[in-house]
């Protein structure tokens, strides 16, 4: 078989189709990059970044509409909070329990028994007001409160990016998926303000029982992509792994594991206190600004949030990952804080803009940093502890939120979430600034 090269970013335009077993690619900046079989890593990861656009869009779109609806139907924002609390929970548990069992279940697998459950529970929103039942739904389908990745999907696909990409162009290759999900989430909030969203508002359920389905759709197609994809995605464990176990890496790496999770959930903590969906119903009640008004306003914050992505493995390449994990996102703390300070929407909108132009710019940089600091055999578990703690710290705190904004419309969720990962950027430069990166060419 004579080889390929498939038309993509520059950066990746020399990696090669090969019928031999693996075979490596030395790049111009010293880093390599490992082929298998008769795959195209590619390919292969084209349709990952397809899964997480559809994903993502109906992400962005779910997170504006739901609380407009559940608005209309007389749920209190206590209630909402206790909603978005339970569905990230509920993920960040699950996600934790199947972290041993990544490579065991087989990654495709899990991706596609996840989406499944999405496109089968999901058209049941628009059907029920009953709490407990609600609570199901929003943790079994993937249903995002915050606008931003839920569930599984997102630490199994950053396990699978690394296996295909190494060095330097895994940094680039997470900057693509990061760039992919804010922009999608960015399309998601336009048509939350463009397709007929107004009637759901006002109360008028024929509406939301199309969004409802829309939703339960995305999942179906983000399921065949996943059929789609490449076995080279699987990682192939030198020693067996015990399927009642699960895989159980050394001593030293669970630590690292365990201090990296401990960190990003504090991180998380603070960041569910200003979710995408309690900053519409803020804006919304201080400033009265209307669905239309706000789906703008998001589309705008994620699409900065995406064109950042690509600067940041720009500048990770000059001062490296973790200066860039660091000194990009202290700025956009103090932005978030000064938020409610402003008098008047404009000026809080600007400051809200203005934080979104840096603070996603430690999200690849914080994925390539992570999975260079561990074996192949341990991205799986160190992806899915990562990410599960970051939803866990997230779930906690809607409920909290909620609790200030229906005492009080004052900024405290602003100025605690801001406070909060300030703390986070200095203790995880001090704890990990000369920490050695033993893996960052190995896929």
């Amino acid at each position: 078989m004579p080889r390929v090269n498939f038309v993509f970013p520059k950066w990746c335009q020399n990696l090669q189709l090969e019928t031999a077993s693996l075979v490596w690619t030395k790049q111009a900046n010293g880093s390599v990059i490992s082929t298998i079989g008769a795959s195209n890593p590619q390919k292969t990861a084209i349709a990952l970044l397809g899964a997480r656009t559809v994903r993502e869009v109906a992400f962005g779109f779910i997170s504006i509409t739901l609380p407009f609806y559940w608005q209309s139907k007389g749920l209190s924002i206590f209630s909402i909070g206790v909603l978005y609390s339970a569905a990230l929970i509920g993920s960040a548990l699950i996600t934790l329990l199947l972290g041993r069992y990544i490579d065991v279940i087989g990654r495709k697998r899990i991706l596609i028994v996840s989406s499944l459950l999405w496109a089968v529970v999901t058209p049941f929103l628009a059907f029920t007001q009953d709490i407990y039942l609600l609570c199901l739904i929003m943790v079994f389908g993937s249903v995002s409160p915050t606008g931003k990745e839920i569930g599984i999907y997102q630490g199994v696909e950053q396990a699978m990016l690394a296996k295909l990409f190494a060095g330097h162009n895994r940094t680039k290759i997470y900057a693509w998926f990061n760039l992919v999900g804010y922009g999608a989430v960015a399309l998601g909030a336009l048509l939350a303000a463009l397709v007929g969203i107004g009637s759901v508002g006002s109360g008028q359920k024929n509406t939301f029982i199309w969004v409802a389905i829309a939703y339960a759709f995305a999942g179906v197609i983000q399921l065949v992509i996943y059929f789609l994809v490449d076995d080279v995605v699987e990682q192939k464990h030198e020693k067996p792994i015990d399927e009642k176990s699960g895989y159980r890496p050394q001593k030293s790496v669970r630590t690292l594991v365990y201090q990296l999770s401990a960190l990003f959930a504090l991180d998380s903590f603070a960041a569910g206190l200003v979710v995408q969906s309690l900053i519409v119903y803020w804006f919304r009640v201080n400033f009265h600004t209307d669905l239309t008004q706000l789906g703008l306003i998001f589309f705008g914050t994620n699409m900065l949030s995406a064109l950042s992505s690509l600067a940041a493995a720009k500048v990770a390449s000059k001062i490296g990952l973790l200066n860039t994990m660091v000194f990009t996102h202290l700025p956009s703390n103090i932005l978030l804080i000064l938020v409610p300070f402003m008098p008047n929407a404009t000026l809080a909108v600007a400051m809200l803009l203005a934080r979104h132009m840096l603070s996603q710019m430690d999200v690849p940089t914080r994925a390539a940093y992570s999975m260079a600091m561990v074996s192949p055999d341990d991205r799986g578990y160190l992806a899915a502890w990562t990410n599960g703690a970051r939803s866990f710290g997230t779930g906690v705190t809607p409920i909290l939120a909620g609790l200030m904004l229906s005492v009080s419309l004052s900024g405290i969720p602003f100025v605690a979430a801001g406070g909060l990962k300030v703390i986070y950027d200095i203790s995880l430069y001090f704890r990990f600034k000369r920490v050695p990166i033993d893996f960052a060419n190995e896929s």
